[in-house]
């Protein structure tokens, strides 16, 4: 077992350096950010000037070539990177400014800004940045800098791919999911229910407890006034007796007024016990209630959101069919077929429009409900009141509030023409009326109600007035402080699944593999499989694929670093790389990176490791179309799932082959790996991993066109059984990997023999 880690191999005698650059300068194949001299440039006949200096990302070996300045090897400078890239971000290119918006994003030495990040990604995004549009989509994904939005992120996905202003469909891998989200979300609504039976439970028992003290407390009252009436009686007989004892009938009298006292006290805690039963069950009964409300409209929330996946697909369906037959429509009966079509067409768009609706209204009430349980669970403890009035603000949160002279304030995040006011009344039974702004406001059985305050100036104030049957009545009073900016969503893609077919008329390019494993280490345990996994990797790429492959057997880091930088000068935009690493992975705790260990690496000490960072940055340099990382070991750089387009199975022949014929023409930047950040098995597949045997298996089988994603799915499958088998679990991940250049592509894996 692999702690985090996978396979390596190298016998390195038959490896060569990079020209020039023996194991002692290994750091300057890596990548820098560096700054090219100005060119000598002129002006008419007379002028020559100086140009500004560029900036560029390449290895320090090649800045120094070209005679540029770079920092030496402090590649995670925050201060240094900023310097040579903002300039020129500022200046409106939009390369630039993705790059910014990284190093603001990662944070590079610093602290990670992620709103600043995201200001530069949008600029560079609307100007059509492919890169930028990818990484703002993963910001909105994870709500990191912005308010997570799925819907939005998607819609910077299908940019980045091309798709946007095209007839073709982006299906991302996370819409494909959508189904299986449903099942998350009734498992979460049974787990959900099973909670609130275990609380209800817990009450009832409280309830009961209250109850028997009630019953045992009443007896004690019963008790007292047994008590009160035998010296009542006592003492009216030594009264009617002639010459009745003095100091007796003092004492009864005292025993008499103590009795009286205890009765009166007992009766009075009995009374107040009563209430404060009699309001817990008037409570939990609101509480149900509540629970009922939020948990059927969830199930609505479900089922809408269902009817709109479906009506999304007819509508894809329907376009198809209307192109399709306007294609073929020659007579007059044709083209009024067409037309019916067309009308379907439109009155299944306002469908799904109103769906649509349905769906924004539906999780607004949901999210109303939740704070209103949420208020209603705390039991009066903790509540925020404003001027002791019994009324209860949910919602805007009232913690909130900024002080300011004169009444309180709340600052609206986002510009809307309304705002939604959620409070509670205390005493509702004995309320008479409640007004908000002048205006009569319904209140239900439990005391909530809802009032739409409109938005139209900086200031706009809010005046809560509960009258009662009798008494004063309470006000409250605060402002809404209105803010500039707002935020649009848009429609989520639906489900699709990819059909494996060959299109031998789409040029895929020339595919190359970087195969390496590591299995002998100088100064770590050694590994079982991972030099069978490269050598059959290798061989069935070769054999099967038809790659042109490089094999590092027991490789260091120099090896590995050479190998990349030759593949550097020799791909182009044309070709595809697949790189296999097999081997020990290792996680700094300081920052949670992922490295991959070449066999000169040392325990605790990151000198000769390989972080997916440097990785990463040189994927980005690399000009192949498409490149995949397969990963028997960690990797764990910044990734996305929804990055990636999937080929579409509801798709005419014609149009799935120019979705091909698109899609090999974006960048693709994937990664699959054995089993995320946790350890992996290194046996279990016989003379191989059970990553690599799953591996192997899948693409031995493969008898047409296969998308990296649907290798995912089946490898994933058998990995998670086999480990299961040996009580492992192991989990394999695929994603898109962020700033390596991805636009959106899969990475594809076509057979050159059946």
């Amino acid at each position: 077992m692999l702690g985090c880690q996978s396979g390596l191999v190298s016998d390195g005698a038959d490896l060569r350096a990079s020209e020039g650059y023996n194991a002692e300068q290994t750091d300057k194949l890596f990548v820098v950010d560096c700054l090219l001299p100005g060119q000598i440039r002129k002006l008419g006949s007379q002028m020559t000037y100086l140009s500004a200096r560029r900036p560029i990302k390449t290895t320090a070996a090649d800045c120094e070539i070209r005679g540029g300045e770079y920092v030496a090897y402090d590649r995670a400078n925050y201060a240094s990177a900023l310097r040579v890239w903002l300039p020129q971000a500022k200046q409106g290119d939009a390369q630039a400014q993705v790059l910014v918006g990284e190093i603001y994003e990662k944070g590079l030495g610093g602290m990670a800004d992620p709103a600043l990040a995201a200001m530069w990604y949008r600029k560079a995004a609307e100007q059509g940045n492919s890169n930028a549009q990818i990484n703002l989509g993963h910001l909105y994904e994870k709500g990191l800098g912005v308010e997570k939005n799925l819907p939005e992120a998607l819609n910077w996905y299908r940019k980045a791919s091309g798709l946007d202003d095209t007839d073709l469909q982006f299906a991302s891998i996370t819409a494909a999911q959508v189904s299986a989200g449903y099942e998350k979300q009734l498992e979460d609504l049974r787990q959900t229910s099973s909670s609130y039976q275990k609380q209800a439970e817990t009450l009832r028992q409280q309830l009961n407890r209250a109850q028997q003290n009630y019953a045992t407390q009443q007896r004690n009252l019963q008790s007292l006034k047994n008590k009160l009436e035998d010296t009542r009686k006592q003492l009216q007989q030594e009264k009617s007796k002639s010459g009745g004892d003095r100091q007796l009938i003092e004492k009864l009298e005292q025993q008499l007024k103590n009795n009286q006292s205890s009765y009166n006290d007992q009766k009075a805690a009995l009374a107040k016990m009563a209430a404060t039963m009699n309001q817990q069950e008037r409570e939990q009964a609101e509480i149900s209630a509540s629970r009922l409300l939020l948990d059927d409209q969830k199930r609505q929330l479900k089922s809408k959101e269902a009817e709109y996946q479906d009506t999304f697909i007819r509508i894809k369906s329907d376009m198809k069919l209307i192109e399709e037959k306007s294609a073929r429509a020659v007579t007059t009966q044709d083209k009024l077929a067409v037309e019916h079509l067309r009308t379907r067409l439109e009155a299944e768009k306002a469908d799904l429009l109103a769906k649509g609706q349905q769906i924004k209204q539906l999780k607004a009430n949901i999210g109303d409900n939740e704070k209103i349980l949420a208020s209603l669970e705390q039991n009066g403890q903790n509540k925020i009141t404003l001027a002791q009035a019994g009324i209860e603000i949910i919602e805007p949160d009232m913690p909130a509030l900024v002080l300011t002279r004169g009444i309180p304030s709340y600052q609206l995040r986002s510009i809307a023409p309304s705002k939604k006011i959620i409070g509670k009344v205390a005493a509702v039974d004995a309320l008479k009326t409640l007004t908000v702004n002048g205006q009569e406001t319904r209140v239900d059985q439990r005391g909530i109600f809802h009032s739409l305050i409109p938005i139209n100036d900086e200031l706009n104030p809010v005046e809560i007035v509960a009258t009662y049957k009798r008494g004063n009545p309470s006000i409250v009073n605060f402002n809404l402080l209105a803010k500039s900016k707002a935020s649009t969503g848009v429609e989520q893609a639906p489900p699709s699944r990819a059909v494996s077919r060959t299109y031998p008329s789409v040029d895929f390019g020339r595919f190359y593999a970087l195969v390496i494993g590591n299995q002998n280490y100088a100064q770590l345990p050694s590994l079982s499989t991972s030099v069978e996994d490269a050598k059959a990797v290798d061989e069935i790429l070769r054999t099967r694929y038809g790659y042109k492959t490089t094999l590092l057997i027991n490789a260091d880091r120099h090896q590995v670093m050479t190998a990349f930088n030759e593949l550097r000068k020799k791909l182009t935009e044309k070709d595809n790389l697949l790189i296999y690493y097999a081997g020990h992975g290792e996680i700094d705790k300081s920052d949670q990176s992922a490295y991959w260990l070449p066999t000169d690496a040392e325990p605790d000490n990151a000198a000769n490791w390989l972080s997916s960072h440097s990785i990463t940055q040189f994927l980005n340099i690399i000009p192949a179309r498409h490149i995949l990382v397969v990963a028997d070991s960690c990797y764990s750089g910044a990734m996305t799932q929804t990055a990636v387009a999937r080929l579409p199975e509801q798709m005419a022949e014609a149009k799935r082959k120019k979705w091909l014929q698109f899609m090999v023409r974006r960048k693709a930047r994937t990664v699959l790996t054995s089993g995320g950040v946790k350890p992996v098995l290194d046996t279990g597949g016989g003379q191989h991993s059970v990553f690599a045997k799953a591996f192997l298996k899948v693409l031995q089988n493969n008898h047409g066109l296969l998308e990296d994603y649907e290798l995912f799915r089946e490898v994933s499958k058998q990995v998670k059984q086999s480990a299961a088998l040996v009580g492992f679990q192991q989990l394999p991940q695929y994603s898109a990997m962020l700033h390596a250049g991805h636009e959106g592509s899969p990475f594809f894996f076509v057979p050159s023999v059946n």
